[in-house]
C-alpha cells in the first residue's frame, strides 16, 4: 500500500463517518477500492465490516456503483444492515426476506446494496434472470465456501458480478483445498493444487491482505490465557467410567462398528458427562465456575460462559442463583438477540451470559467482557477462537481473562492436547501466508482419541 495519501483517502476524510477510520482500515480501503478481486483477512475485531461498507461508499460516490450483494450468515443479517446504514449514509440498503417469489422480487429492486444469507442464495441462485447483475457481491465469514463441491460455494461462484470480495479471519479451517476454494470465487484460476508454497505467496499476494491486532493495535489490552484443570469425583466420575467402559461393546453391538458417526456420539456423551451428570446432578465445572462467579463483585465484571451444548447452559442457569444470567442460543429471534445484548452490554455486573458457541462465534461484538469461560472444548480451534474475539476488540479498557476448562484423564485432556498442535500449525498457517495443508479431524483420528483402533479387529 502507498504510504501518501492518495484520493481514495481523501474521499474518505470528507465522508460524514460516525468514528475516524484507524490508518490500517484506510489502507483496507483503498485495497477494496483499487482490486475487482479481493480477499480481505484481517485478524477478527479489526473491523472488516466497516471497511468494506466505506468502501462501498466510495465506489457510489464515484459512480462505481449502482448495486451491490452482501452475502452472510443468517445470524448476522441485521448486523450487516445496521452497520451498511451507518457508515454509508447515501446507500440504499435491505435486508432480503419473505418466500422465493418476495425475494426474487427484491433481487430485482433498485436498492444499492442486498443483505441476503448464504442459504437463500443457495435456494434462489436457480431462479435468477441471467440480467441480475451487481457490481460488487461481498461474502462475509467466507469461509462458508470452503467445500469447493458445497451448493453454497457454486451459487456464490455463480453471482454475475464486476468485483468479488471475500472476507474472512480464517482463511483455513482444516486443508489448503479451503484457500483455494475461496479463491475460486474471489479469482477463479490463481491457485490450485499441485502449486509450490512460493507460487501460492506469488499468485495471491495481489489480491490478499490481512493485519492482525498485534501489529495494528498496539494499545489493545492483552489477553490473559488460563487453563483450569479439574477432576471429577464420586458418582460423576462413575458415570464417566461407565461410558469409557463400555465403548467398545457399544462399537461392538452396533451394525455401524466404526463408523464416524458412532464414534463421535460416544465422544458426545463422555464429553456431557465431564460437563455434569445428568443422573446424579454432580458437576465438578460447576462447582469451580461458582468459585469463578463468586469473586466477581465490580460493577464492570461481565462473564460470558461459552458452551457447544444449549442443554448444558441451561441446566446451569437452573442452578447459579447468585448473579444474573442470560442465554444467548440459536432458537433465539433477532430481537430477542439484541434485546438480550442489550442488557449485558448497558447493565450494572456483576452479570454473566451464557452463549452456545456455535450461534455466538461469529459476528457479535461484546468487548464489555471481563472475562470468558471456555465451558467445555469445540472440534475446531478456529470456532473457539472466533468466539474469544467477539469480546477481545479495540474499545476494551482492561486485559480479557479467557479460563479453559479441562477435565484431566477423560477424553477432554486428550482433545485439548490435539487442539493445542492443530492451533499451532494453524497459527503458522496464517503466519507464513496460509500456506500449510492442515488435516482434519479424521475417522482414524477418533479412534485414536478413543483408544479402539484396535478393539474391534
Amino acid at each position: 500500500m502507498n504510504n501518501h495519501i492518495d484520493s481514495e483517502t481523501q474521499l474518505i476524510n470528507s465522508l460524514n463517518l460516525p468514528y475516524q477510520l484507524r490508518p490500517y482500515q484506510w489502507e483496507g480501503v483503498q485495497f477494496l477500492v483499487k482490486n475487482d478481486a479481493a480477499l480481505l483477512a484481517d485478524e477478527m475485531g479489526l473491523g472488516k465490516t466497516v471497511q468494506v461498507a466505506v468502501s462501498l461508499e466510495i465506489l457510489r460516490r464515484k459512480l462505481q456503483l449502482t448495486r451491490a450483494l452482501v452475502v452472510v450468515p443468517a445470524s448476522l443479517k441485521l448486523n450487516w444492515e445496521m452497520e451498511l446504514r451507518r457508515w454509508s449514509p447515501s446507500l440504499s440498503v435491505q435486508r432480503i426476506r419473505g418466500d422465493a417469489s418476495d425475494r426474487r422480487a427484491y433481487y430485482l429492486l433498485p436498492i444499492n446494496v442486498l443483505v441476503v444469507s448464504y442459504e437463500e442464495i443457495r435456494l434462489d441462485i436457480n431462479n435468477f434472470a441471467s440480467d441480475v447483475y451487481f457490481d460488487v457481491v461481498v461474502l462475509d465469514e467466507a469461509q462458508r465456501i470452503k467445500n469447493v463441491h458445497s451448493k453454497s460455494a457454486l451459487a456464490c461462484r455463480l453471482l454475475n458480478s464486476e468485483r468479488s470480495w471475500a472476507l474472512t479471519g480464517t482463511p483455513v479451517e482444516n486443508r489448503l483445498s479451503d484457500l483455494i476454494s475461496i479463491f475460486r470465487f474471489v479469482k477463479a484460476g490463481v491457485l490450485h493444487h499441485g502449486l509450490s508454497k512460493d507460487e501460492i505467496h506469488s499468485r495471491m499476494r495481489p489480491y490478499f491482505l490481512r493485519r492482525c491486532k498485534q501489529n495494528v493495535l498496539k494499545d489493545l489490552p492483552p489477553i490473559i490465557d488460563q487453563e483450569i484443570l479439574i477432576e471429577l469425583r464420586n458418582k460423576q466420575q462413575d458415570a464417566y467410567l461407565r461410558v469409557w467402559d463400555n465403548r467398545r461393546e457399544s462399537l461392538s453391538n452396533s451394525p455401524d462398528g466404526l463408523s464416524s458417526a458412532n464414534l463421535l456420539a460416544i465422544i458426545t456423551k463422555l464429553k456431557q458427562v465431564c460437563n455434569y451428570d445428568r443422573k446424579s446432578g454432580e458437576s465438578a465445572k460447576f462447582n469451580v465456575l461458582m468459585d469463578l462467579l463468586d469473586a466477581q463483585t465490580a460493577v464492570d465484571d461481565k462473564i460470558i460462559v461459552f458452551s457447544q451444548y444449549v442443554d448444558t447452559l441451561k441446566w446451569l442457569a437452573l442452578r447459579i442463583k447468585n448473579i444474573p444470567i442470560d442465554i444467548f442460543h440459536g432458537g433465539l429471534s433477532q430481537p430477542e438477540r439484541v434485546k438480550l445484548l442489550d442488557r449485558f452490554r448497558h447493565a450494572s455486573g456483576p452479570r454473566c451470559l451464557f452463549i452456545s458457541l456455535r450461534a455466538g462465534g461469529v459476528g457479535l461484538n461484546i468487548q464489555e467482557a471481563s472475562t470468558v469461560v471456555l465451558f467445555d472444548r469445540w472440534w475446531n480451534p478456529a470456532v473457539e477462537n472466533q468466539a474469544i474475539q467477539r469480546a477481545h476488540r479495540f474499545g476494551r479498557a482492561r486485559p480479557l481473562h479467557v479460563v479453559r476448562f479441562v477435565v484431566v484423564g477423560t477424553i477432554e485432556e486428550r482433545i485439548s492436547n490435539i487442539l493445542a498442535e492443530k492451533q499451532e500449525l494453524f497459527e503458522n498457517y496464517i503466519e507464513t501466508a496460509v500456506n500449510v495443508d492442515m488435516p482434519r479431524f479424521s475417522r482414524e483420528l477418533l479412534e485414536q482419541i478413543l483408544e479402539v483402533s484396535k478393539c474391534l479387529d
